[in-house]
């Protein structure tokens, strides 16, 4: 039986960052907005906070599709990962959340988009030649590959 590991990239810790995103903002388009001027092409993504709504979604794995969830009320970030690697050329953020609501109710997914009522977000970036993002046909997805 072969290996079950199909790419590595030996990468060195680099810079820490913690921060509090703006109220009102768009969670996703935030994270991502700040590794880009930071230029961190790879990283380690995490944080907690709250948000006033939310999309999430789970890949089916069968149509090769994401299937959008909305929560159209607050939520608490129970549990926010992910990481940045790149695509197309630029910082690309994948990123994870558990979403619990006002009655402790959990959902959890692919995290599409949010509005943030308040966020702290810890960024490890990873030094390195990152990790590069391209299509896989048996999955649809955009995966880590080797690059030249």
């Amino acid at each position: 039986m072969g290996s079950s590991l199909s790419i590595a990239h030996e990468l060195t810790a680099g810079r820490l960052f913690l921060f509090g995103l703006d109220h009102g903002s768009e969670i996703v388009a935030s994270i991502t907005a700040l590794a880009e001027s930071l230029e961190i092409e790879a990283g380690i993504v995490s944080g907690i906070g709250a948000l006033k709504d939310a999309a999430i979604g789970y890949y089916d794995q069968e149509a090769h599709e994401y299937r959008t969830v909305e929560i159209d009320r607050p939520t608490e970030i129970t549990g926010l990962c992910g990481n940045i690697s790149i695509r197309d050329g630029t910082p690309f953020l994948h990123v994870h959340a558990t979403l619990a609501d006002s009655e402790g109710n959990v959902r959890g997914g692919h995290l599409s988009s949010g509005t943030v009522f308040a966020a702290e977000v810890y960024i490890r970036e990873l030094v390195g030649r990152p990790p590069t993002r391209s299509h896989d046909p048996k999955t649809g997805l955009f995966l880590w590959r080797e690059t030249d």
